[in-house]
């Protein structure tokens, strides 16, 4: 077994070079299932409050959650495969199911429900998950 060339090495994506390609596959379809997950779980609790007495305070932790998880995604992603553009994939599907869920009202035949509401947290949600996994992508060497 040969020597994977940077391992151990921070700064460098580590990928494993004993997979086949389904393995890969299926390591990226993982991930992408991952972030429709996450997705729906931000959209589920982007609305969260805690009351503190007689006050309800907004807590939308999502915002805050977003960009780790899309990180933890894309760095994982990168230890299936050294090209940018398919680790990439699991967040081009968290925007694609973000899009969804912002014009799901406006879809033909299928909307009417609004699941993420017209908000700042919702649209600070696009920017905060998008630079999470975008980050991952751009601190390599």
């Amino acid at each position: 077994m040969d020597v994977e060339p940077h391992w151990g090495d921070p700064e460098r994506s580590q990928v494993r070079e004993d997979t086949s390609r389904g393995e890969r596959i299926a390591g990226i379809t993982w991930l992408s299932v991952g972030a429709v997950v996450s997705l729906l779980i931000a959209a589920l609790y982007l609305g969260s409050r805690i009351s503190i007495g007689d006050t309800s305070v907004p807590v939308p932790w999502p915002v805050l959650a977003a960009p780790l998880f899309n990180w933890v995604l894309t760095r994982t992603a990168l230890l299936w495969t050294g090209d940018r553009r398919i680790a990439a994939i699991p967040l081009w599907v968290w925007l694609a199911g973000y899009l969804i869920l912002v014009f799901w009202p406006a879809l033909p035949g299928l909307g009417g429900d609004t699941i993420l509401g017209s908000s700042l947290w919702t649209l600070l949600l696009l920017p905060a998950g998008l630079a999470g996994g975008g980050w991952a992508l751009l601190r390599l060497k």
